[in-house]
């Protein structure tokens, strides 16, 4: 039954990852095309290693298992994120049927910094 359940878990994680390479080609900026790449491969990679898991039935594998899930789920939104601000910060350009930029305006180029995005709030909640 373990068998039935480890390859169900690799069927899962191979259709995660073919639809991020997918989205690679079709999605048409880079903020799209990571979002796709981050969740999908993510998920795919995290379904893989539950079959890993399962199929050797191991407790140190396991462990080392679980410690490489908790390490995927922090850093690959990170990472993600901050891509896509870094992208955003060089000015890579967004696509045309982009309805909402929040970022737009408030990179400070001169200082390397997003300014007033806190003090905006603050001047408007001290004039009201």
């Amino acid at each position: 039954m373990a068998e039935y359940i480890a390859a169900f878990f690799l069927i899962i994680g191979t259709l995660f990852i073919f639809i991020a390479s997918i989205g690679l080609l079709k999605m048409p900026d880079v903020y799209l095309r990571m979002s796709t790449s981050a969740i999908a491969a993510t998920f795919g990679v995290l379904s893989m290693l539950i079959a890993t898991a399962i199929h050797f039935m191991e407790l140190t594998l396991t462990l080392h298992i679980i410690g490489l899930i908790i390490f995927l789920m922090l850093t690959v939104p990170i990472g993600a994120h901050m891509l896509g601000r870094s992208s955003h910060i060089i000015g890579l350009e967004m696509w045309d049927k982009t309805v909402c930029d929040d970022l737009k305006g408030k990179f400070n180029k001169d200082t390397n910094d997003f300014d007033g995005m806190e003090e905006e709030g603050d001047k408007q909640e001290g004039e009201n």
